[in-house]
């Protein structure tokens, strides 16, 4: 299976917390093909640090998960930020940004997936803003605080 993951639910492979369980089993399973955006090199650096900040990790598991993170990124593909993926995140941006919220590195990741997915790919979030939104496009999501 195709699976594209958005940082959100990614972080949850290197922490654990409510949603490990299903993502892990996703990443491990070794038919899935795992796809993410370079911006999520940036995206689980600040989520990890923000969590140090906040006394959630210590600096231990700090350095483990972005040690592990740096180690599991050469088992995925990486698409990079383009100037067609800005253009596409501008677009959705336009069209769900008003009424839905959807956010600048949110739309860069939902960009991201419409430019490179096929009808039987799935997305995967946690950020159930971000997830109603690929629904709405039409998208096969994979929520794992909802699995």
């Amino acid at each position: 299976m195709n699976l594209y993951f958005d940082t959100s639910a990614l972080v949850k492979f290197f922490h654990v917390e409510n949603g490990t369980d299903v993502v892990s089993r996703l990443l491990e399973n070794k038919n899935n093909k795992i796809y993410v955006s370079e911006l999520v090199k940036i995206e689980f650096l600040s989520a990890l640090y923000r969590r140090f900040r906040n006394n959630e990790i210590k600096e231990k598991k700090l350095e483990q998960a972005i040690t592990g993170f740096d180690e599991q990124l050469n088992n995925f593909y990486i698409e990079p930020l383009s100037h067609t993926v800005v253009n596409e995140a501008e677009f959705l941006i336009r069209r769900y940004g008003e009424i839905q919220g959807l956010r600048t590195l949110d739309s860069l990741q939902l960009a991201t997936f419409t430019l490179i997915s096929n009808p039987d790919w799935s997305f995967v979030s946690t950020d159930e803003k971000l997830c109603s939104i690929a629904r709405e496009i039409g998208y096969n999501i994979i929520n794992p605080l909802k699995s």
